[in-house]
């Protein structure tokens, strides 16, 4: 097995923040994590002459390959490595220079027909992409370049044992991406292990195409790797056993410090020391994970206020009142009727106008019946693919002829316009203004539905429930039992809703005009002024919770939370939390959430260090040597005899799990007695 990085930069270019290099730092790299083989890629640029110094200095202790990150993108930008044989060094330099002369700004990419002209045959070099891990590459430029792309590099190892598990991926690779300056003080721990004999781009190529030939480390295959240059971890659960200052905490500061994406719970961080504000900060939090539910819930409502906020009842009420008197007074003007008067024009009604939206949003689901690929085959067992474009087809002809109609209304009710507007200028009849009654209907109707249906929404009601280890999480919408309320529900203090309360109460409508001539309240929240949401949490028992409830209902949440993340570290929970807690709904967690990624748990209680059935053992020791202090781990399985350290120093791991949990084979042995007699 060979261990490599393939991806370094040892130049600042126009894509990376400022550093300066260090040749001393990186053979230090080589040397301490005894790398095989290195790739120099620098975004975008191959400086020639240095790599040739840094072969020079690594003679002897790895093989350095030329590469290049390479700006490559159909409509979007992603890094992709290119690596070459060394023994084409004057070719490949010119190549990148090309690549180079390219890329101008950091926002700039090649196409991959460009990428194919400046390097031709493709198969000569070893492609990486970037694969899960930012910017990725497009899959259509993946598809294009077809069986020259092996494998993709990932950016944890979380996404490494994701990609090697699932046959559809391809094969994952880890490298560090680092930046070696003079002020490095903890080397990178992401590196992959090849299994080649020879180092060769094209051994190394034909390796990769065995996903069984890559792994995280050289003895435990992907179940272990280097979490640390000097730390070796499983990739599921993980228990790190020590006295007190022995370096657990220390142990998992440095992970969090050299890792990416790491959820981190601290000793006591969820511990109340001030009852009040914790309460009220755990209901605040608890709304903002939950205020999704509401928003969800509200949907249709929030659609409604969209449609009825543009209806004016007042608007309604002036037209008809000048379309009365407007009657009143061309009747009264008879007598003066002229020539202009006259005219069919004059007192022409002007065409109501068809909104062809409906017709419009079928043709548009008609497409995507015809367009869905994923679930063809069950809706072709109902609709045929001919069938469906031949109703597209009629769908679009009839919008077609209705469309034209509704062009030919409004250039006759522009000319109408045009005209009366001519021939009133010219008669001194008053003409009767236009009203459209059908509409001023509709819009009653619609007031009059919405102050139903506010009622409805004001209604106390449970609109959902979910239970998480023994708690239940509920959501209850209740009406506003005042304008302060309201008031909160803003989050403005220059709001005052004691003026539209009584509308509230009693007409919907004419609160949500309240609201619309509020200044700088938001559309999008009109919906949240018409039911509070209050947010629950209960326990088994159906009771709110108490200060330590609370922390274990934080805990499990927190926990949970770490799916989003590619590790969990966790200090210490029984510090917290009493042991039945730990066992019952704690452990279950944490052994569900190493099946997905590494968990990495400090600890000296028994519940969490042994019932737990850890799949790895890190065991910390201290040693003051004059003024430093050393940090000594020592790891293995559980079911080892002895746990070893970096130096192959042995420990037994029975005194170890005795002394870290039970505080000694004896008080062990004293308690078992006690709980026996206690028992008989």
């Amino acid at each position: 097995m060979k261990k490599i990085d393939f991806h370094i930069h040892t130049v600042k270019t126009i894509s990376d923040s400022y550093f300066e290099f260090s040749l001393e730092k990186l053979k230090q790299y080589v040397i301490e994590c005894d790398i095989d083989a290195i790739a120099i890629t620098n975004h975008n640029f191959f400086d020639l002459n240095q790599f040739l110094s840094i072969t020079e200095e690594l003679r002897g202790l790895c093989t350095v390959f030329p590469g290049i990150e390479i700006n490559i993108g159909d409509n979007s930008l992603g890094h992709i490595l290119c690596i070459s044989e060394p023994d084409r060094l004057d070719d490949f330099n010119t190549k990148s220079t090309l690549i180079n002369a390219e890329i101008e700004t950091p926002s700039d990419y090649i196409g991959f027909e460009k990428l194919s002209n400046i390097f031709g045959d493709l198969e000569n070099y070893l492609w990486i992409p970037h694969y899960d891990k930012k910017p990725n590459v497009n899959k259509s430029i993946i598809s294009k370049m077809g069986e020259n792309i092996i494998c993709g590099e990932v950016h944890s190892a979380k996404k490494f044992i994701y990609c090697i598990k699932d046959e559809k991926e391809k094969t994952p690779v880890l490298f560090s991406d680092c930046r070696l300056t003079d002020s490095t003080n903890e080397f990178p721990s992401r590196h992959t292990f090849v299994n080649v004999d020879e180092l060769t781009i094209k051994a190394i190529k034909r390796s990769l195409l065995n996903k069984n030939n890559i792994t995280l480390s050289e003895q435990e295959g992907n179940s272990r790797y280097n979490i640390l240059s000097d730390l070796i971890i499983s990739s599921g659960l993980n228990v790190i056993l020590g006295g007190r200052s022995s370096g657990k905490t220390y142990t998992l500061n440095r992970i969090a410090e050299n890792n990416d994406n790491i959820k981190y719970i601290k000793q006591f961080e969820l511990l109340e020391r001030d009852t009040e504000k914790a309460a009220q900060k755990f209901n605040e939090r608890i709304a903002a994970k939950q205020s999704s539910i509401s928003k969800d819930y509200f949907q249709l409502f929030a659609q409604v206020i969209d449609d009825i906020k543009t209806v004016s009842i007042d608007d309604d009420t002036k037209r008809i009142e000048k379309y009365i008197n407007s009657l009143k007074k061309h009747a009264s003007e008879q007598n003066r009727k002229d020539q202009f008067s006259r005219s069919t024009l004059y007192s022409e009604t002007k065409y109501s106008i068809d909104n062809l939206e409906t017709l419009q949003n079928v043709i548009d689901s008609v497409k995507v019946l015809i367009d869905a690929k994923r679930y063809s085959n069950i809706i072709e067992k109902y609709l045929q693919k001919e069938d469906l474009t031949k109703l597209y087809v009629d769908l679009i002809t009839q919008y077609n002829k209705e469309k034209e109609l509704v062009l030919k209304k409004e250039w006759i009710n522009e000319f109408i316009n045009d005209v009366q507007h001519s021939l009133q200028a010219r008669t001194s009849i008053t003409m009767v203004k236009d009203v459209d009654f059908l509409e001023i209907k509709k819009n009653r109707n619609k007031v009059e539905k919405f102050n139903e249906l506010a009622e409805l929404v004001k209604k106390e009601a449970v609109i959902q429930k979910n239970t998480l280890e023994g708690f239940t999480i509920q959501a209850t919408k209740k009406p506003f039992k005042g304008p302060l309320e309201l008031k909160k529900e803003s989050g403005r203090r220059d709001v005052a809703f004691s003026e539209i309360y009584e509308h509230y109460l009693n007409n919907p409508y004419k609160f949500l005009v309240g609201i619309i001539n509020m200044p700088d309240i938001s559309e999008v929240d009109y919906y949240k002024f018409f039911a509070k949401v209050d947010y629950q949490i209960l326990n088994k028992y159906g009771f709110e919770l108490s200060g330590g409830e609370r922390a274990e209902f934080n805990l499990i949440q927190e926990i949970n939370d770490a799916y989003q993340y590619d590790m969990l570290l966790i200090d210490e929970p029984e510090s917290s939390f009493d042991n039945m807690f730990l066992k019952e709904n704690v452990n279950k967690i944490i052994k569900d959430i190493s099946l997905e990624m590494p968990v990495i748990i400090v600890t000296h209680n028994s519940t969490i260090g042994a019932s737990i059935k850890p799949d790895y053992l890190i065991y910390t020791r201290r040693s003051i040597d004059g003024k430093e202090v050393h940090y000594e781990r020592y790891c293995g399985l559980p079911s080892s005899k002895y746990l070893i350290s970096n130096s192959g120093e042995k420990i037994q791991n029975r005194d170890i799990m005795l002394n870290s949990l039970e505080a000694g084979e004896e008080a062990y042995e004293e308690r078992r007695a006690v709980y026996d007699l206690l028992k008989e």
